[in-house]
Parts: structure tokens; sequence; C-alpha cells
């Protein structure tokens, strides 16, 4: 058997065709694209937001503090920081 241009070109045009009618498309549940968040990832995102909601400073305890400087009262423990520092609070 003699094999030429013309008779491989042929072959490929068939063959090409049979793979082409092969192809399954896509369901439509397939075709959707998106995403899937996992139970701890939505925990985490709300305790995230949950966290943003708490303001940065507390003014109860800023204005707690400012009366008890104008009072006097306002005792600073030296001790008691440098444990905390050292990790060993009381």
């Amino acid at each position: 058997m003699k094999i030429d241009i013309t008779t491989l070109s042929a072959i490929s045009k068939i063959q090409g065709a049979k793979r082409a009618a092969n192809i399954s498309k896509p369901s439509p549940e397939q075709n959707a694209d998106g995403i899937k968040v996992s139970d701890k990832g939505q925990l985490f995102q709300s305790l995230l937001q949950k966290a943003k909601e708490i303001p940065e400073i507390r003014e109860e305890r800023v204005q707690e503090v400012k009366n008890q400087i104008q009072n006097g009262q306002f005792n600073i423990d030296a001790q008691l920081i440098a444990l905390k520092l050292l990790g060993q609070e009381e």
C-alpha cells in the first residue's frame, strides 16, 4: 500500500469528525462558575466581621480612667505591670 499526502489528509478529516462527535457538551450545572465556602471559612468570616465592629477605643474605660486621674484615685502598680510584661500575671 502506498501512502501519500492526499491519503493522510483524507484520513485526518474522518478522524477529526469522529472526535468532534464524541465530545459531549457540559450540562448547565457543570458550566456554571461558583465557589463554595467551608463551614470553617464561614465561621471565620462572621467572627472577622464582628471583630471589625468592635471599636478600637473603649470610650467607657477611657472615661473611667480620666475620672480616676481627676479625683486622684488612679494608682499605677509597677510590679503588676512587670509581671504582665513577663507573662506571669497574678
